[in-house]
């Protein structure tokens, strides 16, 4: 996963958190079921970039 920039994906994690609690708000049941699998997505990418890295310490 070197190829993939963490600030990037980090982001793109925030993006998707703004839109879940926009779609919330709204009661969009439609884009809140989206935003929040694309949440999800995103999470286990940035889990698995976390856990390609060498142990700190």
């Amino acid at each position: 996963m070197n190829t993939i920039d963490k600030d990037v994906v980090d982001e793109a994690i925030a993006q998707a958190f703004k839109e879940v609690r926009t779609a919330m708000n709204s009661h969009s049941e439609k884009s809140l079921r989206m935003y929040t699998e694309a949440l999800t997505a995103l999470l286990e990418l940035r889990k698995a970039m976390t856990a390609d890295e060498p142990p700190r310490g």
